[in-house]
């Protein structure tokens, strides 16, 4: 009898699969000097392999295990045959992940840049009652490349070892090369993948201008950490409250485009709000991350690290205490930030940037008659520092409009113009934002100027707010953003 016929049929399944168990043994003998990755996608052109239990170790390269959980009893009489390409239930499995990863290595490299191996996992079987089974077995199975109960399975993945030395690096590089960034379907920049890719020795923050795609990495980045640990006790943190929404929806179109085989409920996102009561109930985790943080920031954080974890945030600005690395892509940036960071010399700057000073109320009502005449209410939003003077400002345009200005957070409210707080500046994005500050307004300049997908509108009844240009020139000057 076969042992596909066997073993693979519909009418019988296997039992359940004790690997991860063996798995954690193998982890636990190499875990100095390999890397290991459970159920992990891996592309290559249309197609998409999903690994259960791998490892890469840079004297062996890759190592792809598979579990044959019979004992001799069962396979009493029975010769072996390979399964069909596709048969899910297979223990004898064919080279088709073996060959599918040496296919990516020819197209990212043009050569096997490490040898991979498939080992045998036979938790059930000792040495001697393999070499007793029928020969068919013995041509389908190298005996160098099984694991048995009863063998030292240190000696046997010693044996594996070869002088050569691989660049784990570059064997990860072809590995995860292909990962999506959410909401446009497009590939990862070289930079973000090795963000992506990177193992955290130290805590790291990530910087680029609005736009430049932290936010993706971020998410991208814990995403496959829990996919090399699915029990990692992460969490995900907002640094204003309507960014949370944001994150949460990042993570469900990355892992929608992506092929990631996560439940998106077991990634954890929570605003700065929680973490006060988080530190009194002593909550700790092993890897934190979050989005858009300030100096201030850092100290609040860190208090949630357990003692070995990492913590991997965003941010504008140079932070302390922190690793850093640059993202000098852009997939969203505004038309006027563009302008301001090539020095201010592009002549259309006004085209997408306009600076106005004096009288809020008429200078919002002359620049909303001149949008209203181009684009719907609905393509302009309103952002301002001070929640009493934008009630009147909504009642301002709303006497010499039709009704078309509510408040962000008016439960009655209609399709029209929407006026936020100024705190929520990092959550908005429109054809046309008009922004009012004041001089005591706190807010980051590149952040200010970076909503409007065609043009801001900075607005303020005191302040020179031609000078916010000039503050972005002296950062750039200073090669903060660069």
């Amino acid at each position: 009898m076969s042992i596909f016929s066997k073993l693979f049929s519909s009418t019988s399944s296997p039992k359940t699969s004790p690997i991860e168990s063996n798995f954690e043994y193998i982890k636990n003998l190499l875990k100095d000097e390999a890397e290991f990755y459970t159920n992990t996608p891996i592309f290559f052109q249309d197609k998409v392999k999903h690994i259960e239990y791998m490892m890469i170790h840079p004297h062996i390269g890759v190592v792809l295990f598979n579990c044959f959980n019979y004992s001799a009893t069962e396979l009493k009489g029975v010769t072996a045959s390979k399964a069909k390409t596709g048969e899910k239930n297979a223990d004898i499995k064919t080279q088709d992940d073996k060959s599918f990863i040496q296919s990516r290595f020819d197209d990212i490299f043009y050569k096997q840049i490490a040898p991979v191996h498939s080992v045998l996992v036979c938790p059930t079987l000792s040495e001697n009652e393999f070499d007793n089974l029928d020969e068919s077995f013995h041509e389908l199975i190298p005996k160098h490349f099984a694991l048995f109960s009863d063998s030292n399975n240190a000696k046997s993945l010693e044996n594996l070892k070869e002088e050569n030395t691989y660049d784990l690096t570059q064997i990860k590089q072809a590995l995860f090369s292909e990962l999506n960034i959410a909401n446009n379907g497009k590939l990862m920049t070289p930079n973000q993948q090795k963000i992506v890719q990177l193992e955290l020795t130290e805590n790291l923050c990530i910087q680029g201008l609005p736009g430049s795609g932290k936010s993706s990495v971020l998410i991208a980045k814990a995403l496959f950490e829990k996919q090399k640990n699915p029990d990692l006790n992460l969490i995900i943190f907002a640094s204003r409250a309507c960014n949370v929404h944001h994150l949460q929806s990042l993570i469900f179109s990355f892992i929608e485009l992506s092929n990631w085989m996560i439940n998106p409920a077991d990634i954890s996102v929570s605003s700065f709000e929680t973490i006060q009561r988080r530190h009194r109930e002593k909550e700790k985790y092993e890897f934190i991350i979050c989005d858009n943080v300030n100096e201030a920031d850092i100290d609040g954080l860190s208090s949630l690290l357990s003692k070995a974890g990492k913590l991997l945030v965003s941010s504008n600005h140079t932070l302390q205490n922190c690793t850093h690395l640059k993202l000098d892509e852009s997939f969203r940036l505004a038309p006027c930030v563009s302008a301001a960071c090539e020095g201010l010399r592009v002549e259309n700057l006004n085209k997408h940037l306009s600076f106005l000073q004096g009288n809020i109320f008429m200078n919002t009502l002359l620049t909303l008659a001149n949008l209203l005449n181009e684009v719907a209410a609905k393509e302009i939003t309103i952002v301002h520092y001070d929640k009493e003077e934008s009630l009147k400002l909504q009642h301002e345009i709303n006497s010499y409009f039709e009704p078309i200005a509510y408040q962000f957070d008016d439960n009655e409210k209609k399709e029209g113009i929407l006026i936020y707080p100024l705190t929520h500046i990092a959550c908005i994005l429109n054809t046309y934002v008009i922004v009012v500050i004041n001089e005591e307004s706190s807010y980051d300049n590149i952040e200010l100027i970076s909503r409007a997908n065609e043009k801001s509108f900075i607005l303020s009844p005191d302040k020179d707010v031609y000078q916010i240009l000039n503050q972005i020139k002296t950062r750039i000057d200073n090669h903060e953003l660069h």
